[in-house]
């Protein structure tokens, strides 16, 4: 058999490359120069500082804001229309004292 290196397509990338856009959760959001910047904890329990454009494994992060990450994110059902949708992930409010 001749290997050509490459892995098999069961196999995924290494961090948040390696993730699907469903196994994310927003920790919170950071201010920074160039705009908000995310933290989002991936399902293997590491911890991810994500900025505006950056992949995912069925995905891309397209905005960032004070509480919330919009992803683009790949349909791949075939039946669908839409090849692409955005899932929005929103910051959970403090409940308010009363």
């Amino acid at each position: 058999p001749i290997s050509s290196g490459a892995a098999p397509p069961s196999a995924r990338a290494a961090g948040l490359g390696g993730l699907g856009v469903g196994e994310t959760t927003l920790k919170g959001t950071l201010a920074s120069r160039s705009g908000f910047v995310a933290i989002l904890q991936g399902s293997d329990a590491k911890t991810y500082i994500v900025h505006p454009g950056e992949k995912l494994a069925d995905g891309t992060i397209r905005s960032i804001s004070s509480d919330a990450v919009v992803f683009l994110q790949q349909v791949n059902d075939p039946l669908s229309r839409e090849k692409q949708r955005e899932v929005r992930k929103v910051l959970r409010q403090m409940e308010e004292a009363k």
